[in-house]
């Protein structure tokens, strides 16, 4: 057989919940191999290469956490996902929060196709994973690691710390804290004027705030001769992206990840600032199609048949380097292409997609019509929630032109 699909470890302490799994798998090109515990599992990894493993969360002497923990360490490439029957909200939203699991999966799983999902899930990180995309990478120095002000930012919020805690760490840092203060009392935030840094952080949301710092602060180290202007211009688009997504999914009605949802857009320009700042002509190219045709910057990409140091893979590249979790990573990947998403985060995937298209159609004086309005979101968002969005735009775009 042909397992040109990847290799999937699946860990489970009952025998039968194992079988059950590997008979699914009958048909599909994966290779499924099966521990029965977290000693097995490990002997298991040491003598194969292992695409993504499976563990349930409740094991006798060392649970699914626990084992992932492991297996982050020993063989970060390997993607970790949990599989639980129990009520373990906290443990697992901690261990998806600390990147020890990327994915989470409820047993029993009859309302779902789990092996399908794994499947895509291989597929998925195997775009980023692309053996001449991380050669280019492997050749430029002083690629950006994530902050230390994001990862001490990060565990407050977590931790769920209060408020004045947050901006204490924020305080530290005056250019930082004065970038926020910036934004919060730009048009992107209603242009009001905030006194204080704990007001604007609650305006603005710890998780937008959150992300903020991972943008900047990545970039402070990496620039060389770039243009601030030009970056500041991405980072506005990231921030008019954030605002039109999730005013988008507001007027779906459908439900979906709020917590993904509310930094799409900033996260999504990771991609095009590691293109500013390592491959600069790259960049100018790109940047010149997408004016020259009124698109986005990922669909000039497309134009220009570009394959291997695509925007959107780079952002993915980056987020799984920096453990985020696979929703994130999915959404990036799939922007132009939502239907492609798993059912779960398509809908956040299709708003970046419309609200991109529509974004450039304004900023480049395009008229937006039933014809542009039907193209958004891969025909998952309504003309009506793609004309409200558009109406939304207009109203914030001619302040940053």
């Amino acid at each position: 057989m042909d397992h040109e699909a990847g290799t999937i470890l699946i860990v489970d302490d009952e025998q039968n919940i194992l079988n059950s799994l590997k008979r699914r798998f009958f048909g599909s090109k994966v290779r499924v191999l099966t521990a029965c515990g977290a000693a097995e599992a490990l002997k298991i990894m040491s003598e194969n290469s292992v695409d993504l493993i499976l563990s349930d969360y409740k094991m006798p002497d060392v649970n699914g956490i626990q084992l992932l923990t492991q297996i982050k360490e020993k063989y970060p490439n390997t993607f970790r996902a949990i599989l639980s029957g129990y009520v373990e909200t906290d443990a697992i939203t901690h261990a998806i929060g600390k990147g020890i699991a990327m994915a989470y999966y409820k047993k029993p799983w009859n309302e779902y196709n789990l092996p399908e999902k794994l499947i895509h899930i291989i597929s998925t990180m195997h775009r980023i994973k692309d053996k001449e995309l991380i050669t280019i990478f492997s050749r430029l120095e002083k690629l950006p690691s994530l902050p230390e002000i994001y990862i001490r930012l990060d565990k407050a919020i977590e931790n769920g710390a209060p408020v004045d805690t947050i901006t204490g760490i924020l305080k530290e840092d005056v250019s930082l804290t004065a970038k926020i203060m910036q934004i919060g009392n730009s048009v992107f935030y209603g242009g009001k004027e905030y006194s204080s840094l704990e007001q604007t952080v609650l305006m603005i949301g710890l998780n937008a705030v959150r992300e903020i710092v991972l943008i900047y602060k990545m970039t402070e180290n990496t620039l060389y001769s770039v243009n601030d202007s030009k970056l500041s211009a991405i980072f506005s688009k990231g921030l008019i992206l954030n605002k039109g997504i999730d005013f988008c999914l507001r007027q779906t009605g459908q439900e979906y990840n709020k917590s993904i949802a509310s930094t799409a857009g900033l996260l999504s320009c990771i991609g095009e600032i590691i293109l500013l700042c390592f491959r600069q002509e790259r960049y100018e190219q790109t940047l010149a199609a997408a004016a020259q045709h009124s698109c986005s910057f990922s669909e000039a990409e497309m134009l220009l048949n570009i394959k291997t140091d695509l925007s959107t893979h780079i952002t993915g590249y980056f987020l799984d380097l920096y453990n985020m979790p696979f929703g994130t990573i999915e959404i990036m990947l799939y922007q132009n292409n939502p239907e492609e998403a798993s059912s779960e985060n398509r809908i956040i995937a299709a708003a970046l997609c419309a609200v991109s298209k529509i974004t450039a159609a304004i900023e480049n004086g395009i008229e937006i019509d039933s014809s542009l309005l039907e193209t958004c979101g891969k025909e998952l968002i309504s003309h009506d929630a793609a004309l409200k969005t558009a109406e939304m735009l207009k109203e914030i775009l001619p302040e940053q032109k």
